[in-house]
């Protein structure tokens, strides 16, 4: 009898365990507002730039812009982008954008690991992403 109450307390508590993690990704409250700066040029602003997202991961999913969760633009005269209902976790952000002319494009990118901790899992926090030539 008491083994087998051990056994539902051991199973109780598994259970609990497992359905009380969170994962990164959507289904939270957090919010993350990714600033774009380009370390080339004094870290000037980069604005329009396209931001993506890996939830759960502190690498980028592949060597350009595809295997990626998510993606916001920025405006034509913004340098953010604003992620919103996100649990605590890991996040990759990796942003691109062009910083010449039409006639003379200077594509630049880059990306960066950002934890969303639990302290700020309410909250609002700030990615800065460094992109260069």
């Amino acid at each position: 009898m008491k083994a087998k109450f051990i056994f539902i307390a051991f199973i109780g508590f598994v259970v609990t365990n497992i359905c009380s993690c969170t994962k990164a990704g959507t289904g939270g409250n957090a919010t993350v507002v990714c600033k774009v700066f380009n370390t080339d040029n004094s870290n000037a602003p980069v604005n329009g730039a396209t931001v993506y997202v890996k939830y759960g991961q502190s690498t980028a999913p592949s060597a350009n812009n595809t295997g990626y969760d998510d993606h916001k633009v920025a405006a034509a005269n913004s340098n953010s982008v604003t992620f919103t209902g996100l649990q605590q976790g890991t996040y990759y952000f990796y942003a691109e954008a062009n910083v010449g002319t039409a006639t003379a494009p200077a594509p630049v990118s880059g990306g960066n690991a950002f934890s969303l901790t639990h302290a700020n899992r309410n909250g609002t926090s700030t990615a800065t992403i460094a992109v260069m030539y």
